[in-house]
Order: structure tokens, then C-alpha cells, then sequence
């Protein structure tokens, strides 16, 4: 068996079972939870921890202060050459009756327990400020020239932990996972969109506290696909 499929099989269940992502919008920016493409789910205001916006010129902004938060988005101004979003899950647990939202401490019969952090980002593929490392927990970085790539192209993306290239991250676009990145962290890909691309990588981790015996952090990366 491939190390991609054991690295599949080893996947929690909530492995991109709902994303979350930014894209533009006419205003400033839009951050949606859910599947994109389809309907999208409730967002817990408490759990989105930063929104940061930055220029390319230095450290990035947090706006979550001017955030707009509805039930199922949460907009903020720009203009941003990118952005970042951070939602803090909290824990969860695994039970014979499904998923709870609470620590292994506070839940019976638990199958598994993990605790969540899901890091979202918005890049302008035509600005240099694309290729910048934010240094969030998790994040998806282009390594291709994103401006001069359009639909058909393969790019490549690196996945760091804090900045440090993260081996063996399995990589998704639209939940359907393409492959696993190599020793410096990168994956080549092909662009199937023509207008808006989403990234996502899932990475599992032990951890093992009273709460929880296992981390989960989740990444998007979205751009707009040159034309």
C-alpha cells in the first residue's frame, strides 16, 4: 500500500468535511464555512480568533475589529494583496451517536477525541505579496508564479507548519485529495478552475491531553485563476 493511501486511511473523520475559505467580494472579502459550491453553514463568531490583512509591504493587519459577522459569513474590508483567518473548533469527540462539539473529558463512550484549528488564506495572484509566508500554524504557499497561471496549468504548492515545510501533507481541491507532499513540503497540481481555486491540506498530529489524544489543522489557500 502507498504511503498516500495509508496517510488517507490514517485521515480523521473531519478531514475536509467542511472548509473554511475567503474569496473577494465586491465590498472587501467574504469568509464562508461549508463546502464551496453548495450551501453554506453557520459560522460561531467566538471561534474566528484573527482576520489579518496585509499589503506586501509588512506585517499583516488584524481586522477582525472591522468584521462584519452574519450567520453563515463574515465580511471584512480591503484592499488586501492577503489575507489570513483563524477559527479555533475547540474539541471534539467521536462517539457511537456521531460527532459532539465537547473534550473526551466531558463526553461518554468516546471512539476517538481531537482538538481543531482551521487557517484560511487569500491571496492576489498578481501581486508578489502571494508568495508570502504568514507564518500561520498551517498554511498553503504558491511556489509557481500564480499570475501568469491559468486553467489546464500545474503549479506547485508548499505546506509549512509555522513556517517550516511540512512532509506527507495530503493535499485537496473541491474534498478530492490529489497527493501528498514531498520532503520540502511541496506538491505539483493542476488548475481545473476557471475562475476561483481553493487549496485545502489536512494534517493530523498526536497530541495526547485530558481533552483530546490527537490534533487536527486544517488550511485553504483561494485565488482567482488568471484568464
Amino acid at each position: 500500500m502507498s504511503r498516500f493511501l495509508v496517510a488517507l486511511l490514517w485521515l480523521p473523520a473531519v478531514a475536509w468535511a467542511h472548509d473554511l475559505w475567503v474569496e473577494r467580494a465586491p465590498d472587501g472579502f467574504v469568509v464562508q464555512y461549508g463546502h464551496r459550491g453548495g450551501e453554506g453553514l453557520p459560522i460561531d463568531a467566538a471561534k474566528v480568533k484573527a482576520i489579518r490583512c496585509g499589503d506586501g509591504k509588512g506585517v499583516p493587519r488584524d481586522v477582525l475589529a472591522a468584521a462584519a459577522f452574519a450567520a453563515k459569513e463574515v465580511r471584512f474590508p480591503g484592499p488586501c494583496a492577503v489575507t489570513s483567518v483563524f477559527l479555533d473548533g475547540g474539541y471534539w469527540s467521536l462517539t457511537p451517536d456521531g460527532d459532539v462539539n465537547l473534550p473526551r473529558t466531558k463526553v461518554a463512550s468516546v471512539v476517538r477525541s481531537w482538538s481543531s484549528r482551521q487557517y484560511a488564506k487569500w491571496v492576489d495572484a498578481r501581486s508578489p505579496a502571494s508568495a508570502a509566508v504568514l507564518g500561520d500554524e498551517l498554511e498553503i504557499v504558491p511556489v509557481t508564479d500564480l499570475a501568469k497561471a491559468r486553467e489546464g496549468d500545474k503549479i506547485a504548492v508548499r505546506v509549512l507548519a509555522a513556517g517550516q515545510p511540512v512532509p506527507n501533507a495530503v493535499v485537496a481541491v473541491g474534498h478530492r485529495p490529489l497527493g501528498e507532499t514531498d520532503s520540502k513540503g511541496e506538491l505539483r497540481l493542476r488548475l481545473h478552475s476557471p475562475g476561483v481555486e481553493s487549496i485545502s491540506t489536512s494534517v493530523r498530529r498526536a497530541k495526547a491531553t485530558p481533552e483530546a489524544e490527537t490534533e487536527v489543522l486544517e488550511a485553504s489557500l483561494t485565488f482567482e485563476v488568471a484568464r
